[in-house]
């Protein structure tokens, strides 16, 4: 077989990529799409890492590219685009750098999303294929896993996730005082959740021989959520801080709900006692509904004065209409019972001496 005379130079042809409008190396790509970002056109410089990331996807140029072009699509708050390209990257190149750093990024924006069982396995990934991870990526990685079992109701195991991603920021000192994360905020809300669950699953139906007990215990849950909630809002971060003070509203709302449910006791043996009773727990518990008005109200303050417009602020004003119309209940309901409020404030200072041992 004939070979090439050593004096034949080898010539490598660079990779190129072909448009009807132009012809244009992958390097020459790269550097464009470079400077639109730096001047301010992410749409352009999209369009450019779009194309370097199809010439060679497993490419360690492509690779990079496709990172660069979820930056670019973030940039125009296009969160989902960004999702996509990252969890296709770490796909179809796992175990490399760029998948290590596609996979941090998907959780975070998974989270954002709502996503949060495709940010759970995300951050699964990053435990399974990186032992290596530093205190920051285990962080993200274990705040993603805890919201995908809290999505599945996975209460305990979810805790689980929590409490290893307090340890890191214990260690790391991240919850001085002070401004937080928004790393350290998706965990503080996770535990927010974990803590919220456990106290709505404290009910009053039926009710139990050591009431008092048990509404002390869920109101001490109820509290340290909304504590880990506010946690949550010390990232200044308008998305996070709208999801804790839905929820922190909410945990007052539900409070008040499971507490109408309690049925009258056996001494209500009359319509006139009973309606006694009802009136005395409306007069005693509306605080609650004021409460969760009170905290909605803020939130949505705040997301007007940030311009936040995600699907947490159509839920906290869907939550502040059903407040309102449950405070105007509240109140049509007292008004209709043959007890003024005074009435009402001397019976419950009567069970209140009676309960005294």
């Amino acid at each position: 077989m004939p070979t090439l005379p050593d004096a034949v130079a080898r010539t490598e042809v660079e990779r190129t990529v072909v448009t009807p409008e132009e012809v244009l190396t992958v390097d020459e790509l790269v550097t464009r799409a470079e400077a639109a970002l730096l001047r301010g056109d992410p749409a352009a410089a999209l369009a450019d890492f779009d194309r370097v990331s199809r010439a060679a996807p497993e490419d360690v140029v492509a690779r990079g590219a496709i990172l660069r072009a979820a930056e670019a699509a973030e940039a125009q708050a296009d969160h989902l685009g960004a999702a996509d390209r990252l969890e296709q990257l770490a796909r179809r190149c796992p175990r490399t750098p760029e998948a290590r750093e596609a996979l941090v990024r998907l959780v975070r924006l998974r989270a954002f999303l709502d996503q949060w069982d495709r940010a759970g396995r995300a951050g699964e990934s990053l435990l399974a294929d990186y032992p290596d991870l530093g205190p920051v990526e285990q962080l993200v990685a274990h705040s993603g896993k805890a919201l995908m079992l809290l999505q599945s109701n996975a209460i305990d195991a979810a805790s689980y996730e929590v409490e290893k991603g307090r340890a890191i920021i214990d260690e790391l000192g991240l919850d001085r005082a002070g401004r937080i994360s928004p790393d350290a905020a998706r965990l503080f809300f996770a535990l927010g959740e974990v803590r919220r669950a456990r106290a709505e699953s404290i009910r009053f139906v039926p009710v139990p021989t050591d009431f008092a007990a048990v509404l002390e215990r869920r109101c001490e849950l109820l509290l340290d959520a909304q504590s880990a909630y506010s946690a949550t809002m010390r990232a200044y971060d308008a998305h996070w801080s709208t999801m804790a003070g839905l929820r922190t509203g909410e945990l007052y709302q539900s409070l008040h709900r499971a507490l109408m449910e309690v049925p009258p006791p056996a001494s209500a043996d009359t319509q006139a006692r009973r309606e006694l009773f009802e009136g005395a727990m409306r007069l005693r518990y509306s605080i609650l509904l004021e409460k969760a008005l009170a905290m909605i109200d803020h939130t949505l303050a705040m997301t007007a004065r940030t311009n936040e417009e995600s699907a947490w602020v159509l839920r906290a004003e869907g939550a502040r209409r059903e407040l309102e119309l449950a405070t105007k209940r509240e109140t049509e309901t007292l008004d209709r019972l043959p007890y003024s409020r005074d009435e009402l404030r001397a019976a419950l200072e009567s069970l209140a001496r009676s309960a005294k041992p």
